[in-house]
């Protein structure tokens, strides 16, 4: 427990690390600085106390010891050198510590470096000891629920920012923060029992980092499919050296052979791992010279990507906006979402967006939220993210929107972002970490001032993307009124929960809540393939499971479709129409060209097509084309097989699936498969070699199928768009 005295003893330190860095920060040089280091007593004690220090300290440039005798200054010294003096320690060991220390001096040189990034972390530990609030320059603040554009309700408006998201495309690049540890879902390599970070997490059979590309081949192939052109989008990923994230990252790409992509389009960065602190303002180390490192929040991101030149970078490219999302999100790219957001943004000119949604209460999620200031008989405003750790910084009541509601009167932050890149680059010199926020959430065994091992609560400086919109502000001389709001710089887009966050953010233990690990993300995944085989596509299926059963028993249908079937559920409810689905069934379609209409399942089907969108050149690179795609239609079929083993032990969220039976039907190359009135029960695996189209047909109770060579597709889906911006669908006759 914090007594008085402990917060009297703490605000005396942060007082004296201020003045430190007051004064380190209006020195001119490196021997500057190193003079006023020298002249503090805490350094003079500490080298005094340990002479081994100095002797190594010699062999250094005055820009390296100024890095270390700034840890004395400002108290880490007990820490970060306990026991050097008596072992031996070399050269290359205390050369490899100052040079990430140089690193955490750079990049946070515009607070100060080392001692700034300290002396910001104390700051806010304070600020939450004291229950200090937030200080606004005498502005009188007020917090709103924001105005959007309603993506589930205003059918409308949704078709047609769902166009100018598709029409834009080339405009648009896309921005992934997948830096983080992912610690809470203790994802351990099978093989090595290393520890691996988020971004490899087998969900639906693939990491996460390949699904959140195939949303964009789902996307750009719609295009492809409206305007004839292939998009080839610019992709940016900052890493991080946690966990080997970075190199995990890259083998991932090329064991994927770039997923088909040009390797020049894409770009690597990679975020700078900062010191855990505890509570008591020490740093956590393993051992002498070894700090707990982690990645330092995706707020960073600004900096780095400015830092590296990747906006530069994009602007080669012709590329003036971008997506940003966050790796643990698998559902952010179902249906209309990212191209609504992009879409908007685009057309009505905006700097920044985010894609919202209803926001559980009481949960650990941020907030949007309108903030409105009033200062000398002006008015600001600007929308952003509140974390939920600030809630009661800010005075912000986490209150239901209605009585007796789930959801809170503000929407939720889902970290899905539009941002203008050009108009995005000042903002960044103005605020280079935004959001910065310290969560002593996490406890480490790490060594105390005198020496011994304890397990102590610490937090590192993170700072988050999203609130870079907080310094993205409107001025006007009079009060909005709300009609008025949506002319502001920032936009939200709101849309079902279910299809905008889902989170795999933490292992899942039995008898707790599966929210927001891979078995709830999975859960919802099925709801939302549920709605849209049901609303959309209009078949009978049965409820999905509850979360009991879904953990016993698993979903009730197990479904997975290719985002390039449609993307959109406008698309794929045209392209899949009516029937009837059993409880237990599994339904995969790995194909972009099919027509099914009246199935009736009960077992398993699964189609995959070896070219999706087109043939994979001898370069790697997929060249889309609906001629070279794997073609499937299947018209009044009923379809009967014993299909998922539900005794066996499956893992249906990385859809490790046990099958006594399934109807397989695999195409190879540009083949086609069609069947029409029949009535398969039982096993049966079908593969079609390129350049051949087969046919099946029932007579009686036989099932006869016979194959036929084909110079090009015997036909294909056209796209176009009508007078009110819906995609219509229409198969064209070879």
């Amino acid at each position: 427990m914090i007594t008085e005295k402990d917060t009297f003893a703490f605000s005396q330190k942060v007082a004296e690390v201020e003045l430190l860095n007051s004064n380190l920060l209006s020195a001119k040089n490196w021997l500057e600085k190193v003079h006023i280091l020298d002249s503090n007593q805490i350094v003079k004690q500490f080298l005094v106390q340990y002479s081994f220090l100095n002797r190594l300290l010699v062999k250094f440039d005055a820009s390296d010891q100024f890095l270390i005798k700034a840890l004395l200054a400002i108290g880490q010294g007990p820490v970060v050198f306990q026991g050097l003096e008596n072992r031996e320690i070399s050269f290359d060991q205390f050369a490899k510590f100052i040079s990430w220390l140089g690193e955490i001096e750079n990049f946070y040189k515009v607070i100060g470096g080392v001692v700034g990034y300290h002396l910001t972390v104390l700051r806010i530990i304070e600020s939450k000891n004291t229950n200090q609030q937030p200080k606004q320059s005498g502005a009188f603040v007020s917090y709103h629920e924001p105005d959007g554009i309603d993506l589930l309700n205003d059918k409308r408006q949704s078709r047609r920012s769902v166009r100018w998201g598709i029409e834009q495309m080339e405009k648009m690049a896309e921005i992934y923060p997948i830096g983080g540890a992912g610690d809470r879902l203790n994802l351990l390599d099978e093989t090595t029992g290393k520890a691996l970070p988020a971004a490899q997490l087998l969900f639906g059979g693939r990491s996460l980092l390949e699904g959140m590309i195939r949303d964009l081949e789902g996307r750009e192939f719609l295009h492809y499919k409206l305007f004839n052109k292939q998009i080839a989008t610019p992709l940016a990923m900052m890493t991080s050296h946690e966990k080997n994230n970075h190199e995990n990252i890259l083998q991932i790409c090329e064991s994927n052979q770039w997923f088909g992509r040009d390797k020049s389009n894409f770009f690597f960065f990679i975020q700078v791992l900062v010191p855990m602190i505890t509570e008591e303002g020490f740093w956590a180390m393993h051992e002498a010279l070894t700090p707990i490192l982690k990645p330092g929040g995706h707020g960073v991101i600004w900096k780095i990507a400015l830092d590296k030149g990747l906006f530069e970078w994009l602007e080669q490219r012709g590329r003036s906006k971008a997506i940003m999302r966050q790796i643990n999100n698998p559902v952010a790219g179902i249906d209309n979402g990212l191209l609504a957001l992009s879409g908007f943004g685009l057309h009505e000119k905006k700097k920044f967006g985010f894609a919202s949604c209803p926001r559980l209460l009481n949960m650990p999620e941020g907030m949007d939220v309108l903030c409105e200031k009033e200062l000398h008989g002006e008015f600001e405003y600007c929308v952003t993210n509140i974390e939920y750790t600030e809630f009661e910084q800010r005075g912000i009541c986490d209150s239901p929107k209605t009585q007796d509601s789930p959801f809170s009167q503000f929407p939720a932050n889902t970290n899905i972002l539009f941002v203008d890149l050009k108009a995005i680059k000042p903002i960044i010199e103005q605020c280079p970490i935004p959001g910065a926020i310290v969560n002593m959430k996490t406890k480490v065994s790490c060594l105390s001032p005198e020496g011994e091992k304890v397990q102590q609560y610490a937090g590192r400086l993170e700072s988050t993307m999203q609130n870079i919109a907080g310094y993205i502000v409107d001025k006007f001389s009079k009060r909005l009124q709300k009609d008025q709001l949506v002319n502001l710089s920032t936009f939200l887009t709101y849309n079902e929960r279910k299809k905008t966050i889902s989170v795999t953010k933490q292992a899942f233990i039995p008898g707790k809540s599966i929210l927001g690990t891979p078995e709830g993300c999975h859960f919802e995944m099925m709801q939302n393939y549920y709605d849209l085989l049901t609303n959309n596509c209009h078949f009978e299926m049965p409820l999905p499971s509850d979360e009991a059963a879904y953990l016993t028993f698993g979903p009730t249908v197990l479904a997975s479709f290719h985002p390039a079937l449609g993307m959109v559920y406008e698309v794929i409810s045209q392209k899949i129409r009516g029937g009837h689905i059993a409880n237990g069934s599994e339904w995969i379609m790995e194909i972009a060209e099919a027509e099914v209409v009246n199935l009736n399942l009960s077992g398993s089907l699964l189609i995959m097509a070896k070219s999706i969108m087109g043939k994979k050149q001898a370069d790697g690179i997929v060249v889309y084309d609906s001629a070279s795609c794997g073609k499937c239609r299947l018209i009044n079929v009923t379809i009967q097989n014993q299909g998922i083993s539900r005794s066996s032990k499956n893992i249906f969220w990385k859809h490790e699936i046990d099958r006594k039976e399934s109807l397989k039907i695999v195409l190879h190359g540009n083949a086609e498969f069609f069947a029409e009135n029949v009535h398969f029960v039982g096993n049966y695996h079908f593969e079609v070699p390129e350049g051949h189209r087969m046919i099946v047909e029932q007579k009686n109770h036989l099932i006869e199928w016979h194959l036929n060579k084909i110079d090009g597709p015997t036909w294909v889906w056209v796209y176009t768009f009508d007078e009110q911006d819906r995609i219509r669908l229409n198969i064209k006759y070879n």
